[in-house]
């Protein structure tokens, strides 16, 4: 992702004024795909939450124990791993994270906080994240 730092405008999603001249209503679809790994349980915990990191902060490390699901409302957002940087996203897009594989997120961004809304998805015997508080590995 090459986006100068001062270019605010293209790293927030926008929510309106996206409706057609002559329409009255549009949806900005921004993920339809299948999914096999959703929990099959009828009792299946969600969680839905907004969260910000601080520009060229860090999450802690941790891992989702379910599906996990983010919409990227504004800025910019690297997920490391063991393996390196597996997951990018800026507003406007959508992504999910592995389940129980250990990672941290970060905001590339000098100037811009990275914003999303999360949603989990996990079976009623677990906990939806686990955290560590240094490098798993």
């Amino acid at each position: 992702m090459s986006i100068a730092p001062g270019d605010y405008k293209t790293l927030k999603l926008r929510l309106d004024g996206i409706v057609p001249p002559g329409h009255g209503f549009h949806r900005n679809l921004l993920l339809d795909t299948m999914y096999a790994s959703l929990p099959r349980d009828p009792q299946v915990k969600v969680q839905i939450y907004n969260a910000e990191i601080v520009p060229g902060g860090y999450t802690n490390w941790h891992c989702h124990n379910g599906a996990a699901f983010f919409v990227a409302l504004q800025g910019m957002f690297e997920a490391h791993f063991e393996e390196g940087v597996l997951v990018k996203a800026k507003s406007g897009e959508c992504y999910s994270e592995p389940i129980a594989k250990f990672h941290r997120g970060h905001n590339p961004h000098p100037d811009l906080p990275y914003l999303c809304v999360g949603f989990c998805f996990t079976a009623p015997d677990r906990e939806h994240v686990t955290n560590s508080v240094e490098r798993p590995w």
